[in-house]
């Protein structure tokens, strides 16, 4: 494991030799449902506020919440404001339960599309490779995951993916991580290059 402060390799559940910050003997790592729907809620309010700025520039401030419900196109206003908002609960839902762990014996993640489980002395190989997002399980809103991040508006990181590929055969011969489905990325790609080295670009 990596001392969380200085990124120094120990044991975990031991004392960082560099440091003398306790190692974590596990990494948890959350899906990224939450993220997607804040950003979503976000566009909603922006959307609603938008709408109600031409109302009031049409009919004035005070007239403005009597324009926007009574207009005869008020439904489709309050569909395009809640649209988005919408989607942020489907994601929400489909993502809630995801998580990856990370320990000195195993790499884990529990998702919606299924469990998987990976040795680290089965590991064979880790790889990169660029994967757009309208590829991955998600689909284009996978790209949401680089807005309103790190304290800033988009983070300019591009969308790999990283492949960690097993002595085992089928289905779970490899784990893949695709771009938009787990929080704090980077940190768990330390993590995982500590124990395999840093990935081999394809």
């Amino acid at each position: 494991m990596l001392c969380p402060r200085c990124e120094t390799s120990a044991p975990g559940g031991t004392i960082c030799p560099n440091c003398g910050e306790p190692v974590p003997e596990r990494e948890t790592f959350g899906g990224q449902g939450r993220h997607y729907f804040w950003v979503l809620a976000l566009l909603s309010v922006v959307l609603f506020g938008l709408v109600w700025i031409i109302a009031a520039f049409r009919v004035g401030l005070a007239q403005a919440w009597h324009e926007f419900w009574h207009h005869e196109y008020s439904w489709v206003y309050a569909l395009l404001c809640l649209a988005p908002l919408a989607t942020g609960i489907y994601y929400w839902f489909l993502l809630r339960d995801e998580e990856t762990i990370v320990t000195d014996e195993y790499i884990e993640r529990r998702s919606h599309w299924g469990n998987q489980r990976l040795e680290w002395k089965q590991a064979t190989g880790f790889y990169q490779q660029l994967l757009p997002f309208r590829q991955t399980k998600l689909g284009r809103i996978a790209g949401l995951s680089h807005v309103l991040v790190d304290s800033k508006i988009i983070a300019k990181l591009p969308p790999h993916s990283y492949e960690i590929t097993t002595t085992g055969l089928g289905d779970d011969s490899s784990f893949v991580i695709e771009p938009g489905t787990v929080s704090d990325l980077p940190w768990l790609l330390k993590l995982i290059s500590d124990k395999l080295g840093p990935p081999q670009i394809v």
